[in-house]
């Protein structure tokens, strides 16, 4: 007996010293930067194991169960250098230390979000990303800042006026380009009714803008539907990012006069809050007598000059939006509301629209943590006075010609006025995390359309409702192996959409590093678009229709020419290879080539039925279109058609020649391979943007003044065909084409100590009078002087 109980206490030591033998100690610290400020999302790997912890908003962090042992911890956060540090691990005690990383200042390795949803270097990105930042956005100068974009690799840049700026990449531009999805600060920033990003509407001012990265190329696999050609996501300014006062007055010509104001400030290091505002006014480019592509009406009757419809081309912005935030432990929360309400020129497929007190409405509210990302938005707009000069032009016509004073036509702008209370809900639910060294991001995204225009632009009178609903789910793993030297990525997306079946987006690269600065990433992305409201439920003049249902052409006899297929969503799969290095710290290449098929393509608006020409448009049900009016037969829609490849490279070079000049340069060159179709009664396909683009920028930099800048930028693209609803290059050029362009921007500037700033900028100094798209007005020399003050403080 006592020999067992002997035995059993022997065998519970043993237990007991293998269990102590087994148990881990704990590893606990703070990771801060500059010294004292804590490093929120910062990762801590335990080397050799697949242990690891993210750091909370004070930047603390604790690791259980560490082996006992001498342990390396690498610490690491993007932009900064990773730190590794030594600690001894003891079963069962804690071990605490501190840990402060450095800012990694190597030349063109920017941190970027947009291209996989967390930050990484963008030399290291799977994806083709553009940046601009808020230095950039001042330098460059400009109402909108969609004007610093001009200066991107691979971005197709249209001016169509002093506050309309747009961007589009890939190819397959128009008036109405809805293939690049618009987000700010993550949310969607479109129009709820066309889907065009909001630009010059959007409520935020430049002055708010931290920074502009865009997606260049599909990137459905995370975003869904609409990134089909790529993403922009403007970053705005958090309290903690810039606290203070900061203002901006400026004036110049075409009677321009804008002032922005910003206010942010932070309350016991939890509390944040931010207002800003800006007043836009000035008399945009108008149109010449002498461009075809801007009389109205029928053929059949004496063309009307768009201007004189008009009483003057005066456009003014007003913009307000209001932030709070607040911080607790690892959590951050945020509610914002914004508003801006517009007036001036907007170009569409459908010719110019006259927009009179057009607002915009945002509400956003989020909650985050380094592991959870939630948002709600609402984007909502109304299109107070606005109408369509096009219609506007055709009741002219109609009753004898423009009269000689514009004003006298205010009865009849009142009569064809546009009805537009539409909403977008947009909602998102994030999760991201590491698991065994696999970097994981998955997330829900759920949108709600609303439409309502009371049947003056959509199929939605009498009471008809019309809706819109969008859900998707996607996740992406990203990990990395051979001493982090090969990334390997792969993402996939399910959508389903109201109206359509679900679609698939599955998404694959690889980026191996061939030295530090050295990366070359081979990838893989399918995209897609869905079918807009208006490339669905369109309704003007009872002819100019949305394909939600399809249509019959035929002709005089009867005889089927075509049928047209109801809409479906577009697709595009792509491949890109792409090398991005920086030598010696001064020199920065990216390059990149790529191959595109599309399938399902949809058209722009395009007019497919004329009973002039012998063409006669009817229902499936064998009803004519526009039956019973003047109108009835002829047909102008949307449908999708044949099947492309497109192809192109994008080289840029950015060189450092001193610490005060800054070189930059890039080309891009893009070329519709092939295209195949069979209807008769539709258009070739057009690529619609220029194929070669060239772009130069010196910009120096406290050269010999400290505090001054000059920079001068130019950028060049070829003639091109473009062809978007009434906007026909081959109507209105000898050739066919869009003439080529050179422009030309100069900028300078100087700053003060004292917060005080002055600059100014020259716009087309060579006073260019053409046009980069059709639909826009020629836009001559201009300039600006901008005076800038900022009051670093508020922050108690």
């Amino acid at each position: 007996m006592k020999l067992a109980v002997h035995l059993g206490v022997v065998l519970w030591l043993l237990v007991a010293v293998g269990a102590w033998a087994l148990e881990g100690g704990t590893v606990r610290g703070t990771v801060y930067v500059a010294g004292n400020e804590p490093l929120p999302e910062a990762r801590v790997v335990v080397v050799g194991t697949d242990l690891v912890a993210t750091t909370n908003a004070e930047g603390q962090f604790e690791l259980r169960n560490v082996p006992p042992a001498r342990q390396e911890l690498k610490i690491s956060f993007p932009g900064y250098r990773d730190s590794t540090r030594s600690v001894t691990v003891v079963a069962g005690q804690v071990v605490v230390l501190e840990a402060d990383l450095e800012l990694d200042e190597q030349f063109g390795e920017e941190i970027v979000v947009t291209g996989s949803k967390f930050g990484e270097k963008r030399l290291e990105s799977p994806a083709t990303v553009e940046t601009v930042g808020a230095k950039t956005i001042q330098q460059v100068g400009g109402v909108s800042y969609l004007t610093a974009l001009a200066v991107m690799k691979g971005v197709d840049y249209v001016d169509n006026g002093i506050n309309e700026k747009r961007i589009s990449t890939r190819g397959f531009n128009s008036q109405f380009n809805s293939r690049l999805l618009s987000l700010v600060d993550g949310r969607l920033a479109q129009m709820p009714i066309n889907g065009l990003p909001l630009g010059g509407q959007l409520p935020t001012p430049s002055l708010d803008v931290k920074s502009v990265e865009v997606v260049v190329g599909p990137a459905s696999a995370l975003y869904g539907a609409n990134a089909h050609a790529g993403v922009i996501n403007v970053l705005t300014k958090s309290p903690w990012d810039e606290s203070g006062v900061s203002t901006v007055l400026r004036g110049g010509s075409q009677q321009l006069l804008d002032g922005s104001v910003r206010v942010a400030g932070t309350l016991h290091e939890d509390f944040g809050y931010k207002f800003t505002g800006e007043l836009f006014r000035g008399v945009d480019f108008a149109p010449s007598r002498e461009q075809p592509s801007h009389y109205y009406g029928s053929p059949r009757l004496p063309l009307v000059f768009e201007g004189d419809l008009m009483e003057d081309y005066e456009t003014r912005t007003a913009k307000a939006e209001g932030v709070l935030y607040y911080r607790h432990g690892d959590w951050n929360f945020k509610g914002g509301y914004g508003f801006s309400l517009h007036d001036g020129i907007l170009a569409s497929n459908g010719g110019r629209t006259h927009l009179r007190g057009w607002q915009v409405h945002t509400q956003t509210v989020s909650a985050s943590n380094p592991n959870w990302f939630a948002q709600v938005s609402r984007t909502a707009s109304s299109a107070g006075e606005s109408y369509q000069l096009e219609r506007l032009a055709g009741l002219v016509q109609a009753g004898g010609g423009a009269p000689s004073d514009p004003a006298s036509l205010e009865e009849i702008r009142d009569r064809i006025e546009f009805i537009d209370n539409s909403q977008i809900i947009d909602s998102e639910v994030q999760y991201q995390n590491t698991l065994g060294g696999v970097k994981l991001v998955t997330g829900l995204q759920l949108r709600l359309y609303q439409p309502s225009t009371g049947g003056t632009s959509l199929a939605d009178a009498g009471g008809t409702r019309l809706s819109a609903t969008e859900l998707g789910g996607y996740v992406q793993a990203d990990y990395s192996l051979l001493r982090d030297t090969l990334k390997l990525v792969a993402a996939a997306r399910l959508d389903t959409h109201s109206n359509y079946t679900p679609q698939f987006s599955p998404k694959g690269a690889v980026v191996y590093s061939l030295t530090r600065t050295q990366h070359v990433r081979v990838g893989y992305n399918r995209a897609f678009k869905s079918p807009t409201l208006i490339e669905n439920y369109l309704l003007i003049n009872n002819s100019l229709l949305g394909n939600r249902n399809g249509f019959l052409i035929k002709d005089a006899e009867g005889n089927l020419l075509s049928e047209i297929r109801p809409l479906v969503p577009e697709q595009v799969d792509s491949v890109e290879v792409g090398y991005r290095a920086t030598f010696f710290n001064q020199l920065l290449v990216d390059v990149v080539g790529y191959h595109s098929w599309y399938q399902n393509f949809i058209s722009a608006l395009t007019a497919r039925a004329n009973p002039a020409q012998g063409t006669f448009a009817f229902y499936p049900d064998g009803r004519p279109v526009a039956e019973g009016t003047p109108a009835q037969g002829s047909l102008s829609t949307f449908s999708n058609f044949g099947r492309s490849r497109v192809a192109g490279v994008d080289l840029g070079l950015e060189y450092q020649l001193t610490p005060h000049v800054l070189l930059n340069g890039s080309a891009s060159y893009i070329r519709l391979l092939g295209f195949t179709y069979s209807d008769p009664t539709q258009n070739a396909l057009l690529l619609n943007v220029p194929e070669l683009k060239l772009k130069a920028s010196v910009t120096l930099q406290d050269l010999v003044v400290k505090g001054s800048f000059v920079r001068l930028f130019g950028r060049y693209q070829s003639a091109y065909a473009f062809r978007a609803g009434r906007w026909d290059s081959a109507l209105f050029f000898e050739d066919g084409k869009v003439p080529a362009r050179f422009v030309a921007d100069l900028g300078l500037g100087y700053t003060f100590d004292n917060g005080l700033a002055v600059s100014a900028n020259v716009f087309n100094l060579l006073d260019d009078k053409g046009v980069e798209v059709l639909g826009a007005a020629p836009t001559g020399r201009s300039g600006y002087v901008q005076l800038s003050y900022t009051y670093a403080g508020l922050d108690f």
